[in-house]
């Protein structure tokens, strides 16, 4: 499907060889670093996001240029927000101990480089107190760059500043030679390909979690479409098993799509799919709500609890003698009507009280009394007795029913091991350049923006693409310098335009040309839309890892 590429050498950047070789004590054969893990060198690759100088930013590690990196979202480092990792001395982290989720971190960077030698982001020479200043002093030195972000379960910072740590460590007791060896096999700790190991269908359903966690409809028409699921029955059927059996499928993504008229007969099926025998109503409504997270209206939930109770009443019905507390429900309106009762016993303990935290709501908190009452209204004593009622209450006072929808899963933590990912520079124009950690899982390519780390900026699809190796191609090569530099320019000095990143580009650049049909937002949204678009990786040995795993598809 695309031109292959030849093996280019990597281009550190100048002057780093000559200060390896000074800092190498042997010329033994190179090896990774023994006490780095490789989840230390992926969090430095992939960074962590803060606030640097008071602006949203992301500090990271350039492993082919071995550097510290950082600027704002989505932007390239300049070259004064760099610093080489052979001039760093320490880091440190300041701020509320693992595991708290209150309070502020502070990573501290330090470096033995003068202070005219940083500056802050976008390039301006940093001023007293900013982020990016460094004092050399005997006394107390000054981080050459501080982070500052929110302590808790979703920062990074922290395994950043650790990671960091790590390195630095490995550095001073095993020499640079580790380092240089990240720098050359740095694929190694980002190939994740694992298209061997998994049968075709494996491989598809795959495909499917992950689309339908981004857009329901989609993984629903890939299903549709890859894995035979022809029909609303059929599409219910597989989302049970996915959230019941082997799991991946987000349960706010589902919820939501729950919500929507149009899916009604494939929640009939998955509700009866999902196994409730032997459960009382309320162990089945927990069973229920952990696989999915409604969104919407009340009348949302009052459908969904239609479609529950009829289900629930036929597994009820083949065993009740064998579940507790005993009831003799008469159809599945009265399954439906001690359902509806307990999702609103559940709002008025739990979820009212933390929607309206601080405020006095009068009555909003049942007693056990009120909804023995309340549920009398609809079903009689002959169908549920009063024990049972009790039992109800008791149980869900205890422990909520967790019906609220969940913050969205990163993609990171999806089920779905990406062919490769990494950091790619989309070139729109002379003017605008991106920089987007990029994921490559089943011919898909996801970018995601600093901003947001659960929704991709956008998704293309690479099934009818073509690509190309920008240093192999004449015509592809004047293209991509024509975007980079601008139709009147015919300078090739990159370093000479701020963009340090962007040195020797073409030799790390491959153009992606797509049908009209898939061509993404992000070309859309352009002055003059096309269907092409270059990127540039961090090196040429990983350029050719994404061409070779663009061309060859997922298997």
């Amino acid at each position: 499907m695309a031109v292959g590429t030849s093996r280019l050498p990597d281009q550190p950047k100048p002057g780093l060889a000559a200060d390896l070789a000074a800092m190498s004590s042997s010329d033994g054969v190179l090896g990774p670093p023994e006490s780095v893990q490789p989840a230390a060198i992926y969090k430095l690759y992939r960074g962590a996001t803060g606030e640097v100088g008071s602006q949203n930013s992301r500090v990271w590690v350039d492993f082919p240029a071995l550097q510290l990196c950082w600027a704002a979202y989505d932007l390239l480092a300049g070259p004064n927000d760099r610093l080489s990792l052979l001039d760093l001395t320490s880091c440190t982290c300041q701020g509320p101990t693992e595991g708290k989720d209150v309070g502020v971190l502070r990573v501290d960077i330090y470096s033995k480089v003068n202070s005219h030698d940083v500056g802050g982001l976008g390039g301006s020479p940093s001023t007293q107190g900013e982020a990016g200043r460094v004092l050399v002093s005997s006394e107390k030195p000054s981080p050459v760059l501080s982070v500052s972000g929110v302590a808790g379960s979703g920062s990074t910072l922290r395994d950043f500043s650790e990671a960091l740590m790590q390195l630095l460590a490995s550095r001073d007791s095993e020499g640079s030679r580790g380092l240089e060896f990240i720098q050359r096999r740095l694929f190694q700790y980002l190939w994740r390909h694992q298209g061997t190991n998994f049968s075709e269908e494996a491989l598809y359903e795959a495909q499917a979690v992950l689309a339908f966690n981004l857009e329901p409809r989609e993984g629903v028409a890939y299903l549709r479409g890859k894995l035979g699921k022809g029909s609303d029955a059929e599409v219910g059927e597989w989302l049970a098993q996915m959230s019941t059996q082997k799991g991946g499928l987000d349960p706010t993504v589902l919820g939501s799509y729950f919500s929507r008229r149009d899916t009604l007969e494939v929640f009939k099926s998955f509700v009866r799919c999902l196994d409730f025998r032997g459960s009382d109503i309320v162990e089945a409504l927990r069973l229920l709500f952990d696989t999915f997270k409604p969104g919407g209206e009340g009348q949302v939930i009052t459908r969904i609890l239609e479609m529950f109770a009829e289900a629930y009443f036929l597994q009820w019905a083949s065993q009740k003698d064998a579940v507790e507390p005993r009831t003799e429900y008469s159809n599945s309106e009265s399954v439906e009507q001690v359902a509806v009762s307990l999702i609103m016993l559940n709002t008025g303990l739990h979820v009212a009280p933390k929607k309206n935290a601080g405020k006095r709501i009068v009555g909003a908190a049942m007693t056990v009394e009120e909804y023995i009452e309340n549920t009398r209204r609809v079903v009689g004593p002959e169908q549920v007795p009063e024990d049972a009622l009790r039992a109800w209450y008791e149980a869900v006072k205890q422990t909520e029913i967790s019906v609220e929808p969940l913050p969205r899963a990163a993609f990171s933590k999806l089920p779905v091991q990406p062919d490769i990912e990494g950091w790619l520079v989309a070139v729109f124009n002379s003017q605008v350049q991106r920089r987007y950690w990029a994921v490559l899982a089943l011919q898909r390519l996801y970018l995601f923006s600093d901003a947001n780390e659960v929704e991709p900026a956008d998704a293309m699809d690479f099934r009818d693409a073509t690509v190309r190796s920008v240093n192999e191609d004449k015509a592809c090569k004047e293209r991509f310098n024509t975007d980079l530099h601008g139709s009147q320019s015919k300078c090739r000095c990159f370093a000479s335009t701020g963009r340090a990143d962007l040195v020797d580009a073409e030799l790390r650049a491959f153009e992606v040309t797509l049908p009209v049909s898939n061509r993404p937002a992000i070309l859309q949204k352009l002055t003059k839309p096309r269907t092409r678009l270059a990127l540039v990786a961090e090196s040429a040995d990983l350029m050719e890892k994404w061409v070779s795993l663009i061309s060859s598809g997922p298997y």
